[in-house]
C-alpha cells in the first residue's frame, strides 16, 4: 500500500513539476527504488504471517528458497547472455 501511495505521488508530481530528465527519475525512483520496495515488502509480509501462523519451517524454506533460486536464475542467466 505504502509503496502504491509513493507511486501515485511521485508519478503525479513529475507530470506535473518536473522539467527536463523527468523520465531519468522516474524510472530510477519509480521502478527501481519503489518497484523493489513493493517486491520485498510482498515477500517479508508472507513470510511473517507463515511465522505468525507457526509455519516456522514454511518460513523457513519459502525464505531461503526464494533467496537461493533468485541467485540461481541469476546465475543461469549469466551462463544463456
Amino acid at each position: 500500500v505504502a509503496g502504491g501511495l509513493l507511486m501515485g505521488l511521485l508519478t503525479g508530481w513529475l507530470a506535473l513539476k518536473a522539467g527536463a530528465g523527468q523520465e531519468t527519475i522516474r524510472l530510477f525512483a519509480a521502478v527501481g527504488v519503489l518497484g523493489g520496495f513493493t517486491t520485498f515488502s510482498a515477500f517479508s509480509l508472507e513470510a511473517a504471517l507463515m511465522i505468525e501462523r507457526r509455519e516456522i519451517v514454511s518460513a523457513f524454506v519459502y525464505a531461503a528458497g526464494s533467496v537461493v533460486l533468485a541467485i540461481a536464475a541469476l546465475f543461469v542467466g549469466l551462463m544463456i547472455a
